[in-house]
């Protein structure tokens, strides 16, 4: 009901209803709205993060490029399988779990950051703060792209996907060494440099 009438709209009553429940039961169990909102984005967070981080474990010992396609297709995948749950997370007004969703952008995060290290070590590239801005880049890029696909039932989440991995090993393959040199080389104080 959240995801389909969105936070404001989704009232006790309606959700009590869906659920094959009393508002009295509702309020006893949760309390408030607010109370069943965080429960019910608690357990999709959950959900997800259980979700992607299984690919990533069973992608690990793979080349890089596998690797990725995994991950990115975890996102498509869920996204496409659980349109109203991905976008219940990641599409509310709402901003009361914005630390639990912020929480699952960070996990995601550190996972793809610890592939692009990798990335950059088998190339003979020093680890700096580029591999951190570039693992944002990427959880940004993919998770737009996946919100995208459970906006667009039309949409196929598998070849989005693809698509998706493609375009992260293109930018992988294609990374500027100068540009990395210049985020990773530390600038004084106050300094901009153009």
């Amino acid at each position: 009901m959240f995801a389909e009438r969105g936070y404001a709209q989704a009232t006790m009553g309606l959700i009590a209803d869906r659920a094959d429940s009393t508002k009295p039961t509702l309020y006893a169990h949760f309390g408030d709205k607010a109370a069943l909102f965080r429960a019910t984005v608690s357990r999709e967070v959950a959900a997800v993060r259980s979700w992607v981080v299984q690919a990533y474990e069973t992608a690990d010992p793979r080349p890089l490029e596998e690797r990725v396609r995994r991950a990115v297709m975890a996102m498509f995948s869920y996204a496409g399988a659980h349109p109203e749950s991905f976008r219940l997370m990641f599409d509310s007004a709402v901003d009361e779990m914005s630390n639990e969703r912020r929480a699952l952008a960070d996990t995601v995060a550190a996972l793809v950051l610890g592939q692009i290290r990798d990335h950059l070590v088998a190339h003979g590239r020093p680890v700096g703060p580029s591999a951190d801005l570039l693992a944002a880049m990427m959880v940004g890029l993919v998770g737009r792209a996946a919100m995208h696909v459970s906006h667009s039932p039309g949409l196929d989440p598998i070849a989005a996907g693809e698509l998706a991995t493609g375009f992260v090993m293109a930018a992988l393959r294609g990374l500027d060494p100068a540009l990395l040199d210049h985020v990773d080389r530390p600038q004084p104080a106050g300094q901009c440099v153009t």
